[in-house]
């Protein structure tokens, strides 16, 4: 690549680009469901910065593995896998390494195997890349506040998001499998997820910053909506991320996109 610039050098050839993932995927091209809190997603601001890329982007709303163990995979060249949120918050079984090597159905690093396993078989030469799943605050849905969920500061029927995310990224690499660890490099932690959450105390209506308002009760169609848009930071709804949250994430899969295309092209 000596003598090209860093655009130059990943512009070409053009690159299949198939992204697979859940709502931070799908919303993508559905920025409507954000309320259009969110101007342009993680997908998008990728491909502003690794020229070249031509984007199929099948996220499916709410997803987990067990959802895509089934789920037709197109031919691509390079594929992006960003899910486990769900998983965890349902409550699947993580199940253990033996369970990703030997693709047990119904675990969640088993189907993440049988996940792999589906895109060799769409395109064997393609080129896979896997990110793990970021902390999250309260979640109350915009557009449908009945939709919330607690915060991953607590666990999930024993299962703590940290210890799935880190498990993701262990069972990739025995397979040499290129991995984002969103987890650990994004930022997303309780104390910047939102500026602060509006809930309703003592008959007041206070905006509590974390931890102040865990435990505190939200009742659908009584309270005000807890993430008014000066409450946005990282996400936007304590769970999706904002315009500052999809710039972090296009950023660290630009980077291992680049990092996978230029030992494809043979560069340094």
């Amino acid at each position: 690549m000596q003598g090209m610039s860093r655009r130059e050098a990943f512009s070409m050839p053009e690159t299949r680009w198939c992204a697979i993932g859940d709502s931070f995927t799908y919303l993508n091209d559905h920025l409507d469901e954000t309320g259009y809190r969110v101007s342009r997603g993680y997908l998008s601001r990728i491909l502003d910065k690794v020229p070249g890329l031509l984007l199929n982007n099948i996220g499916i709303n709410g997803s987990t593995f067990q959802d895509w163990i089934r789920q037709p995979i197109p031919e691509a060249d390079l594929y992006t896998v960003l899910l486990g949120t769900n998983d965890w918050h349902v409550g699947n079984p993580m199940g253990s390494e033996e369970d990703f090597r030997h693709r047990t159905s119904g675990t969640i690093l088993g189907n993440l195997g049988i996940l792999i396993d589906h895109i060799r078989g769409a395109a064997p030469r393609g080129r896979i890349i896997v990110g793990n799943p970021v902390e999250r605050a309260d979640f109350v849905y915009l557009l449908d506040p009945e939709n919330n969920a607690r915060g991953s500061y607590a666990p999930e029927y024993g299962l703590t998001l940290a210890t799935l995310a880190a498990e993701i990224l262990r069972c990739c690499r025995l397979e040499n499998i290129a991995t984002v660890n969103c987890h650990d490099l994004s930022g997303f932690t309780q104390d910047n997820l939102i500026h602060f959450k509006r809930v309703k105390q003592g008959g007041q209506v206070l905006d509590l910053p974390y931890p102040a308002y865990v435990g505190l009760p939200f009742a659908p169609g009584l309270d005000p909506y807890p993430y008014p848009p000066e409450a946005i930071r990282m996400t936007y709804d304590g769970l999706h991320p904002s315009d500052e949250g999809c710039e972090i994430l296009a950023n660290l899969f630009a980077g291992k996109i680049q990092e996978v295309l230029s030992k494809d092209s043979g560069g340094n």
